[in-house]
């Protein structure tokens, strides 16, 4: 992990994690850098200096249970990840503590925040959008809802735009849920995994799969472009 300086590309510092890939988007917030690796461990760095302030491991013995491709979310001086042990975690960002975990849902890399911090959003393995209350010491739910497209395990991060959760699954379905939880569609883009869902300026989304096709979803896209969800 290097921070690099986007003028004159000097290397500003750099840290050494060890083995393992760091698949996932970190994330930085209260000048502290956040991210996972295929190592076992969840790192936070001093986003200034590049020092290791803390790292954690969920304890399991399989480098495959690491947060190695999540993207983890901060609010509230609190980090969030739902790594592949399929637990939803908070973590104090400052010292790495456990505020605490929770194991009731097949959740798996796949995540996304609210624009105010105060919803933590998750997508299951069964196909379904988890949205936490990112404020209590305890876990928990605000609602869960159906996205549309059932078992799935890609980690294409969830996105948040206008008030509307938007996800992605292994076979080239989109769908999005307003953030009280209603459904509002799931449309078909192709036959391939999801990447990334990103916004554009304009208020577009634009999504990518992993047969090389792009789809762009246009701001208050008209019903003809849409297919509800029964």
């Amino acid at each position: 992990m290097a921070k690099i300086a986007v003028r004159d590309g000097r290397i500003l510092w750099r840290y050494d994690y060890g083995r393992g890939q760091s698949q996932g988007q970190p994330a930085l917030a209260d000048g502290k850098l956040v991210f996972g690796a295929w190592n076992g461990h969840l790192h936070c760095l001093d986003a200034a200096t590049g020092k290791l302030g803390w790292k954690w491991t969920n304890g399991s013995k399989s480098l495959f249970l690491s947060p190695g491709n999540i993207v983890p979310r901060i609010a509230g001086g609190r980090v969030f990840i739902d790594a592949p042990d399929r637990a939803v975690t908070c973590l104090d960002l400052a010292s790495g503590s456990v505020v605490w975990r929770c194991t009731d849902y097949k959740a798996r890399e796949a995540s996304g925040m609210s624009a105010d911090g105060k919803r933590f959003y998750v997508k299951t393995m069964d196909g379904e959008l988890l949205a936490i209350d990112t404020a209590p010491d305890a876990f928990r739910r605000l609602w869960i809802t159906p996205a549309g497209f059932g078992y799935d395990y890609t980690a294409c991060p969830v996105t948040v735009s206008g008030g509307i959760a938007y996800l992605a699954d292994r076979s080239g379905n989109v769908a999005a849920v307003r953030e009280d939880g209603t459904p509002l569609w799931c449309v078909k883009c192709c036959n391939s995994a999801a990447n990334f869902i990103t916004e554009a300026p304009d208020g577009s989304l634009w999504a990518t799969f992993a047969e090389g096709k792009i789809f762009r979803i246009p701001p208050h896209a008209p019903a003809g472009h849409k297919k509800k969800i029964p």
